[in-house]
């Protein structure tokens, strides 16, 4: 074929679909949980992740040993297994040649399951799968008689378009050991946001220009192939890299048909790297300072002409011609006796009476082996996966079940009502405090508490999104300080230190200064160095205590009020704010008078992951300016007013206050308690003081994961753990994150009141009663439901498969370009999260449990583009509980069915503390 204006227009359209198969990340700074195959979600689970898996050469499910060892210690029964082929079936049909074993759908599905075939197909067999013994000699004798002179091959692999897989396995020349160190060295400094001294001069002139410019200049010291790249670039000039890209493509005699998959598995090769091409091109926003001129084409081109490059130096070295390279097929074979044996397991597997294949030619046993064996590589895992995930959703569903027989609504006025935001790991606090304070009532909210603004601190003028990813901020929020001088002077204080200490890293790394730098400051660093390491939590006081001291900063307030255009809100739009969120929560008169709204972060030391701990419905960052200015606009008389005219009375006592969680400590903080009114002091004291213990008992409850013995002790002895772990600068699990998340609960607090959930479910207040139509749990769903999937599939996938759906351990992760992490000196840019974060996470779908009518819900999903891809392809689990019914409803394949659930006994325990002392139990009832 020869280029032109229709492989143009072809390329285009071929562009478009990559990107939308190519990994969606951010910058380490805006890291917040995606769903890594987000893209794949209009398509049904299981497929989706088969063909992902391809391309991102991954597992999309555990080994299977992992699921037989469950089966083995009781977290899959029978029971879940035979549910688990029901649901399936409603999707995927048995193999056409069923009728042929004489079983039923559901029995070879079982029988599958339970197989030992091991067909001597090379490609894909199981590692641990033995051999069979030959024990009945007269079956085998009938095998062998039925496949005499039979064959088949087996392999259904696509044609091999690229030399790279021929190179590595019949010449030993490995494509990452020669291209990539070049590619990577190339892309990072092009990319790179101020880690290097020196500027980019190509950064307006693009990546193209700049990789050109690049193999030009060091033709001289370059490797063979190099010299071969550059001459072919130079014979190139004139061509534009999608002129080149259609070029290269046509030279091979590649197909049109498989451009696309061609160029996506380069791509592949390094998925990190050109997953953050194309989002700074698309999204040049999120770069961490400035995104340089960068397109997915430009960079795709280089690799193109690379791989080119390469092909032709190892033809020449190695005198071979490409054309039969280029379109080779690879196949495996199964003679006669293979079969013989192939056709011996599935008797014996299939539990068969050996005169079964009597009734069939050889041809026809032939087709049937390759439908099973199909079969088994397709359905076999899949089917022990939906199995885990019933054991656990049954589980669930009869403990939230059997709990709601016994829970009884509170009808009394709080002591104080309390908003958390839906984390999971808020989850054990809202019990623990419920424990500890039985007067108090609290809430599950979307942890921006509606507040979508763009936040600028006092010591950062840099605006950060305090907003959910999908959400565009339409407002800017400042922190202002209340003594305009002594803003003045800690700002310029502040410039001063920021300035010395950038010039500090910039001049460490220039080849003259930082041999002196290093020499002098070498010296001075080893004290603060040294007790940072061996006192961590002792250097940070001090630190702290010194800076206060030679730089106090000023009590601050935050400006919200609308003044330029963009800045701050008016006082109806406050007023909508407040009472949407109050709303929500099913807020009735009479309020108490004390709400408290608790945003939450983390803190961590030497952590490229730290964004992944903080809020993600505030882009990762913590929740303390959305918990500030929401306290702020509900405090405000005039906002008081015209909530009562959206019909939300709030009484004059009651007093908004800000808090947060620092879900790392299990420390509380709050702020501007300068406004907080003098009468609820005794009140605010009391609260304080409950979850001063509240924090003391979570952090106990979270060191029961943790490997220290001693940290599992005591209440005093975990909280100094988390404290220490927090500041360690050695320590890569400062905490477990949303590890484990596989539930999200929508409904009343008295659903889940005194259900001890382990830590893994998100819970999103929504009160059924107090409306008539949807409009609020439409606010409620789509505010929480994508943010609780988003989370539960990327730590799914990075569960599965770490080292390719996730970024592997973070002990050898270096920050690269200030973008993302590498592992070592040269890598991909790492995808996903890192192994310490999921080492004991289980991977399960979300399963969201909604208390609403049935009618609200489905008209919900059904009116909503990505919550009716994710519903109906599975990406999620649905159960509804209709209250007005007492009538729990599952979404099947494609519409709702009646839940039958059995009541089970639950365990009991007087407190949280002494529970999980005791037991490991995901569920069980608290008396307290």
């Amino acid at each position: 074929m020869n280029p032109g204006n229709q492989g143009q227009a072809s390329f285009e359209k071929i562009l478009a679909s990559i990107r939308t198969k190519l990994p969606i990340q951010n910058p380490l700074h805006g890291f917040v949980h995606n769903n890594v195959l987000q893209l794949f979600e209009g398509k049904d689970f299981h497929d989706a992740v088969r063909e992902a898996g391809i391309l991102y050469r991954a597992n999309p499910y555990w080994p299977e040993q992992r699921y037989t060892d469950r089966f083995k210690e009781g977290k899959i029964t029978e029971k879940d297994i035979f549910l688990a082929i029901e649901h399936y079936l409603g999707n995927y049909p048995a193999i056409p040649s069923l009728a042929m074993l004489g079983l039923s759908p559901k029995e070879f599905f079982y029988r599958l399951m339970f197989s030992e075939l091991a067909f001597n197909d090379d490609d894909r067999a199981r590692p641990y799968s033995p051999q069979p013994e030959l024990l009945d000699s007269h079956l085998w004798d009938q095998c062998r008689r039925k496949m005499d002179g039979e064959r088949l091959v087996l392999s259904r692999s696509p044609v091999k378009w690229r030399a790279k897989g021929y190179w590595e396995k019949h010449h030993n020349e490995s494509f990452s050991l020669s291209i990539h160190p070049l590619v990577i060295r190339l892309i990072s400094s092009y990319l790179d946001q101020g880690q290097s001294f020196w500027s980019n001069p190509f950064a307006e002139k693009g990546f193209w220009h700049f990789f050109r410019a690049s193999l030009e200049c060091t033709r001289d010291f370059a490797t063979d192939w190099e010299r071969v790249a550059a001459e072919r670039l130079r014979s190139l000039r004139d061509r534009s890299p999608e002129e080149i890209i259609v070029l290269e493509l046509s030279r091979k005699n590649i197909p049109e048909e498989v451009w696309e998959s061609y160029l996506l598995e380069i791509l592949f090769d390094l998925k990190g790297w050109a997953g953050m091409v194309n989002k700074l091109e698309l999204e040049p926003w999120q770069a961490t300072v400035k995104a340089p001129a960068i397109k997915l084409v430009d960079f795709l081109a280089a690799l193109v002409v690379l791989e080119a490059s390469i092909d032709d130096w190892h033809a020449r070295a190695h005198s071979l011609d490409l054309t039969f390279i280029h379109g080779r097929e690879e196949t495996y074979e199964l003679k006669s006796y293979q079969l013989a044996l192939a056709l011996y397991q599935i008797t014996q597997s299939f539990k068969l009476d050996e005169r079964w294949m009597q009734r069939f030619c050889g041809a026809e046993l032939v087709r049937l082996i390759d439908e099973i064996d199909e079969a088994e590589n397709l359905h076999r895992i899949r089917l022990w996966h939906e199995a885990y995930e019933h054991h656990y959703y049954r589980e669930a569903l009869e403990a939230l079940s059997s709990h709601t027989q016994r829970a009884r609504p509170r009808a009394d006025l709080p002591s104080a009502q309390v908003l958390f935001c839906i984390d999971d790991r808020e989850e054990s606090v809202r019990r623990h405090l419920e424990e500890v304070d039985p007067d108090v009532r609290t809430y599950g909210v979307v942890g921006f508490f509606g507040v979508d603004m763009k936040f600028a601190s006092l010591r950062s003028r840099r605006l950060v999104a305090q907003c959910p990813p999908v959400i565009t901020p339409r407002r800017i929020v400042r922190e202002v300080p209340q003594d305009p001088e002594h803003g003045v002077s800690f700002r310029k204080l502040h410039a001063l230190r920021g300035g010395s200490d950038l010039s500090l890293y910039y001049n460490s790394r220039t080849l003259f200064r930082g041999f002196f730098s290093t020499i002098v400051l070498g010296v001075l660093s080893v004290v603060p160095m040294f007790s940072q390491i061996f006192f961590p939590r002792q250097s940070r006081v001090i630190a702290k205590k010194l800076l206060r001291l030679l730089s106090p900063s000023p009590k601050t307030e935050l400006s919200i009020e609308q003044g330029e255009p963009g800045q701050g809100y008016t006082k109806k739009e406050m007023a909508q704010i407040v009472s949407t969120i109050l709303k929500m929560c099913g807020f009735k008169a009479p309020v108490s008078t004390l709400v408290v709204l608790v945003g939450h972060g983390s803190s961590s030391s030497n952590n490229p992951f730290k964004q992944a701990y903080g809020c993600g419905a505030c882009g990762g960052n913590a929740g303390i300016p959305n918990s500030r200015a929401f306290a702020k606009m509900a405090n405000d008389p005039e906002v008081r007013r015209e909530l009562a005219l959206l019909g939300m009375d709030v009484p004059d006592e009651t007093a908004f206050v800000s808090g947060f969680h620092d879900t790392c400590t299990d420390e509380f903080l709050f702020f501007d308690l300068e406004n907080r009114p003098e009468r609820h002091r005794e009140d605010f004291e009391r609260l304080r003081k409950n979850l001063k213990t509240v924090g003391e008992r979570n952090a106990f409850e979270r060191c029961q994961r943790f490997s220290s013995e001693e940290a599992r002790a005591s209440s005093a002895a975990a909280v100094k753990h988390v404290k220490e772990r927090a500041l360690d600068l050695a320590q890569p699990r400062p905490e477990y994150g949303h590890s484990s998340n596989a539930l999200a609960i929508v409904g009343k607090r008295d659903l889940t009141r005194g259900l001890f959930l382990n830590r893994r479910s998100f819970l999103i207040t929504y009160d059924w009663e107090t409306e008539a139509g949807s409009d609020v749990l439409r606010n409620v769903i789509l505010g929480a439901i994508p943010v609780c999937v988003n989370i539960n599939m990327d730590y799914y996938f990075s569960c599965v498969d770490n080292d390719n759906f996730g970024c592997g351990s973070k002990l050898p992760l270096n920050l690269t370009s200030l973008l993302g992490v590498m592992t070592g000196s040269m890598s991909d840019l790492r995808i996903g999260l890192a192994r310490q974060m999921v080492e004991i996470h289980e991977p399960i779908r979300n399963l969201t449990i909604i208390e609403a009518p049935l009618g609200r819900v489905r008209e919900i999903f059904d009116g909503h583009p990505r919550l009716r891809n994710i519903l109906r392809n599975h990406w999620m689990r649905l159960v509804v509980f209709d209250p007005e019914t007492r009538t729990w409803w599952r979404f099947g394949h494609r519409e709702f069915e009646v839940l039958e659930l059995d009541l089970v006994p639950l365990r009991h325990f007087h407190d949280s503390t002494e529970l999980v002392t005791k037991t490991q139990d995901d569920f069980a009832e608290i008396d307290a």
